[in-house]
């Protein structure tokens, strides 16, 4: 892939973009759809599974400066990913196959922080605790997820795995299909799916992560 020039204290991706592109593309194909949630400023995840599945992606963020960048990457690449602005599922109305999304989980204290400072700081910014968006997506999911599985990136530096099995089990919706991580490394992929029936929910532990 191409991307355009890194600008200064910006990145192209952090420590659990790789992770979340290894988790979906096994559910991936050139029949299936993506929503890539939050993008960022290269729509590198949508890009990266588009190039290795051929699947049909559509890739949403919140700012437009983000997304007038993560359109020039498109272009850039030439790949027939249709951006819209949306907050979780807001805008759209359609079904997909797997929805990625690397949320903003670095707690509101440290985001304002020089060290993690960066162009657009509330792309870090998860809230006062870390999990306030990821909170707000597994609402969005539980009501809005459809049949899709969602691949989420968490990291244990920020927020904790037991904040996100409180999370978790507090959505009797949400099934925890399972995790991806790499080695025993701080981050890793939550697979999760909405339950078809109330039988279909199996109780979330923490042998889990």
């Amino acid at each position: 892939m191409e991307f355009p020039v890194l600008g200064k204290g910006d990145q192209y991706f952090d420590v659990t973009t790789p992770l979340l592109v290894r988790a979906a593309a096994r559910r991936l194909n050139d029949k299936r759809r993506l929503l890539d949630m939050g993008t960022g400023a290269f729509a590198v995840i949508g890009l990266a599974l588009w190039r290795r599945t051929g699947c049909e992606v559509v890739s949403t963020d919140i700012h437009p400066r983000i997304l007038e960048q993560a359109r020039a990457s498109i272009a850039l690449n030439g790949a027939p990913i249709r951006v819209v602005r949306s907050r979780f599922f807001d805008e759209l109305d359609e079904e997909f196959d797997v929805v990625t999304f690397n949320p903003p989980y670095v707690p509101s204290a440290l985001a304002g922080d020089p060290t993690y400072a960066r162009p657009f700081d509330f792309q870090s910014d998860g809230g006062p605790e870390g999990a306030s968006v990821i909170e707000g997506f597994c609402d969005a999911f539980a009501a809005r997820g459809g049949g899709a599985t969602a691949f989420v990136g968490m990291n244990e530096l920020f927020v904790s795995g037991a904040k996100v099995l409180e999370l978790l089990r507090a959505r009797k919706m949400l099934v925890l299909e399972g995790t991806d991580r790499l080695l025993r490394l701080p981050f890793y992929v939550l697979e999760i799916r909405r339950a078809t029936s109330p039988s279909d929910v199996a109780p979330v532990t923490s042998s889990d992560l």
